[in-house]
């Protein structure tokens, strides 16, 4: 089994696309291990404020089948394709790959830089790993959230059900 971590975010109807994809992602690896879900001012663009959690699911299959499958879910869920960048969106689920070098598996997954430099990223990661390590020799991200300055991406922790 292979730890999967994901990053979900929504700015369009979010807590009924967040509910929506949990329930799809629970369909389809099991039980999930979510963090608390926090609300942020949109990043990059003028848009409404997004939703923000990170989940751990545990799964045996191949990372460029689980991104294809996460991708499809994202269209199911109403996301255009042939949308990039910075913009509003009814859902994106980002996949962390601890330990990977920074573009390893391409297309949805999270660099190091962005959760380095997010805190709708850092601070559900932190919640679910606080000890791992960005390099081994390095503070945990629980550390490093207690390290980010705050100020700069505030959070406010929410409840969706």
């Amino acid at each position: 089994m292979t730890l999967l971590v994901l990053c979900i975010g929504s700015n369009e109807n979010a807590a009924v696309n967040i509910r929506r994809a949990l329930k799809e992602l629970e369909g389809r690896f099991g039980p999930l291990r979510c963090s608390n879900v926090y609300r942020s001012a949109a990043v990059g663009f003028d848009g409404a404020d997004f939703l923000n959690l990170a989940a751990l699911a545990e799964t045996d299959e191949a990372l460029p089948e689980t991104v294809s499958w996460l991708k499809q879910l994202e269209i199911r869920l109403g996301r255009d394709p042939a949308q990039s960048g910075y913009s509003s969106r009814p859902i994106d689920i980002d996949v962390f790959v601890p330990g990977a070098a920074d573009g390893a598996y391409g297309a949805l997954t999270v660099s190091h830089r962005e959760v380095l430099e997010n805190a709708f990223i850092l601070r559900p990661l932190a919640e679910l790993l606080p000890d791992h390590k960005m390099v081994p020799e390095g503070p945990g991200l629980a550390e490093l959230w207690n390290r980010f300055d705050q100020s700069r991406h505030p959070l406010t922790k929410v409840k969706i059900d």
